[in-house]
């Protein structure tokens, strides 16, 4: 019997970033994480020391244990994890980096990946071709090229292992996609991005962005994506926040024999420092001065001990962030601190149309707003799809922050008016009936919404027409599709709001309950009537998650639907905006809450899908 496949399966979400698990015959990864390097030959940290730090799994070169005759004849005999002594999950490198540096190894690669399997690694990796930034196209394309190739000469081996498929091709983003699409399309079951150590080491983050955002919009998203070499913790939060689920890195031990140590932020000299953070391991063991006297092993150990500390506690922030939700305003202010990350960030802002797709449709926390940048950002890209008509007129002077439109100015103008209103929030145009929802109203930043001191003409025409309902049918058309306020919302629909706030809480029909109005982000909740109504208005498969037969029973009763019970589903699903679960002859069984968009849903096969909220039985 083989061993079981990995498969991602997400816990949560912040855009492209995720936490997450997947299972290897050694124990549970969870994700984002990093495997340290481990040389076999020097050990500068006892494993003790590892664990303590909090490293759960880790990578090791295979090619190094094999072309030592003792390492080599006891991992045969005893087994890779005897040898290296740790009991936890351990990938294996295949000697390409050292292919690179040196020239060509001795090995072919079938067998540098049978040899992998042999010792029991539980993440083996082809020799795969090692494309530098420097590479002109054409080698670079000749590297992707050769890399499939090997991959399909183990593609049996892939049947039964886990083997890692390297995403090649060097600077040229299209042969990152290629590349990408060609290892998720294989046998692979874990997929690294290769290659980019120069870049990391010059500090050429703009380019490893879309390095990264070419790789992971290509791959399948069940497969955990790997950063080989991206251990700095400076730029770990964002590239989780495009996507990198894991990360190694021998940086702890490299910068301990240069002297240097491992900041959140960056990388500081020993001599130049005054004194240790409260977080080292070290500072209740020695002060600065003491480091720099120490012996140079020693001072190489110690300084390795801080420096793998300094990595995983930016590891745990990162997954507390993607928690809470704060993980694009954690990236956002520390691109402040390094001009290199200030550029990578600004260059991350140019995908803001792309990482759309993938967005939640709100967050938990507020919107925080640091400049003029944070309107570029993807919430805010969204509401440039909002269609503002040439005639709307500027609302700002009647918007009061805090209590939104005022009521003088709902009274005399927009219920007796045929004309469109906006207002004006930071750079954007934004409809009036938008102004309660994320992430308009729950914005904390200077002088937003902007207010115009002018006051605007505005026409009064006589016209009735009812504020509230013409939010909500703003809103289900935002949420759920243009047209669809009117087929959900009809004219005699019935609104409660609140006494204290004047806010909408409730819309019936006919004494039935078709939405609540969410008070932390001002969007629409379905229930099972709103729900009906919506399939029946709206085209096949259009907000619909459909399930088997079997799911739709256990479904309708209010369990959560499973990733690999999903028959089929719009690609156009938001993340945390209703969806209706239907069986396969399009019954409304359920209303729920997805994890993840509709471009990844049919590519997970493991974990919750759908959170139900309303369900047909009790």
């Amino acid at each position: 019997m083989g061993k079981e496949r990995i498969t991602l399966e997400i816990l949560g979400r912040e855009g492209l970033a995720r936490t997450g698990r997947f299972h290897t015959p050694h124990g549970v990864v969870m994700t984002p994480n990093i495997m340290p390097v481990i040389n076999p030959n020097i050990r500068t940290l006892s494993m003790d020391q590892m664990k303590k730090a909090g490293t759960t799994c880790l990578i090791t070169n295979s090619y190094i244990i094999r072309r030592n005759a003792d390492l080599r004849e006891k991992a045969l005999k005893d087994g890779l994890h005897s040898l290296i002594g740790f009991d936890g999950p351990i990938m294996t490198d295949s000697g390409t980096f050292q292919s690179y540096v040196y020239g060509d190894v001795e090995f072919q690669n079938r067998d540098t990946v049978e040899f992998q399997l042999s010792v029991g690694s539980d993440i083996s990796t082809i020799l795969d071709i090692f494309s530098t930034p420097d590479d002109s196209r054409d080698k670079a394309a000749d590297a992707v090229r050769v890399t499939a190739e090997r991959f399909h000469e183990v593609e049996d081996l892939a049947e039964t292992n886990d083997l890692s498929g390297p995403i090649q091709g060097s600077i040229y983003p299209e042969l990152r996609e290629e590349s990408a699409r060609i290892m998720s399309s294989s046998g692979a079951s874990y997929l690294p991005i290769g290659g980019v150590v120069p870049l990391l080491e010059q500090y050429r983050y703009a380019e490893l962005v879309d390095i990264i955002m070419s790789a992971k919009l290509n791959s399948n998203f069940s497969k955990p994506i790997h950063l080989f070499g991206g251990g700095h913790p400076m730029f770990m939060g964002m590239a989780v926040l495009l996507g990198v689920d894991m990360f190694d890195s021998a940086s702890y031990v490299k910068y301990a024999k240069d002297g240097r140590m491992l900041y959140p932020e960056g990388t500081r000299d020993l001599k130049d420092i005054m004194e240790l953070p409260y977080w080292s391991p070290l500072r209740d063991r020695y002060t600065a001065e003491e480091l720099r006297r120490e012996g140079e092993e020693k001072r190489k150990s110690l300084l390795a001990e801080h420096n793998l500390y300094a990595i995983f506690m930016e590891i745990s922030e990162i997954r507390e962030r993607i928690h809470e939700q704060t993980l694009w305003q954690y990236v956002e202010s520390r691109a402040r601190s390094h001009p290199s990350l200030f550029n990578a960030f600004k260059r991350i802002l140019e995908y803001s149309g792309k990482m759309q797709d993938y967005l939640e449709l709100y967050r938990k926390p507020p919107f925080m707003g640091f400049d003029n940048l944070s309107m570029k950002s993807p919430y805010a890209e969204r509401l440039k799809s909002l269609e503002i008509r040439p005639d709307s007129v500027d609302a700002s002077y009647y918007y009061s922050q805090g209590t939104g439109m005022s009521k003088k100015f709902l009274d005399e103008y927009y219920e007796n008016s045929d004309n469109n209103y906006h207002f004006t929030w930071g750079e954007l145009e934004i409809p009036v009936e938008m102004e309660e929802s994320y992430p308009v109203q729950q914005a904390i930043m200077d002088g937003f919404p902007s207010i115009r001191v002018q006051r605007p003409t505005l026409i009064n025409s006589g016209h009735a027409r009812n504020f509230n309902l013409e939010k909500i049918r703003f809103l289900a058309d935002f949420q759920f599709g243009k047209n669809s306020g009117k087929a959900l919302f009809p004219d005699d629909s019935q609104i409660t709001v609140s006494r204290s706030t004047g806010r909408i809480r409730t819309v019936s029909l006919e004494g039935k309950i078709l939405a609540t109005m969410r008070v932390h982000d001002g969007y629409l909740a379905l229930t099972m009537e709103g729900g009906e109504r919506i399939r029946k208005s709206s085209p096949e498969m259009k907000n619909r998650v459909m399930v088997t037969k079997e799911s739709a029973e256990f479904n309708s009763q209010g369990k959560s639907v499973f990733f690999n019970f999903i028959k089929e589903c719009d690609p156009g699903i938001i993340p945390y905006n209703d969806v209706l679960v239907v069986d396969p002859d399009d019954v409304l069984v359920a209303v729920g809450r997805p994890l993840v968009s509709g471009k990844e849903m049919m590519q997970y096969r493991k974990g919750v899908a759908v959170s139900i909220n309303h369900h047909l039985k009790p």
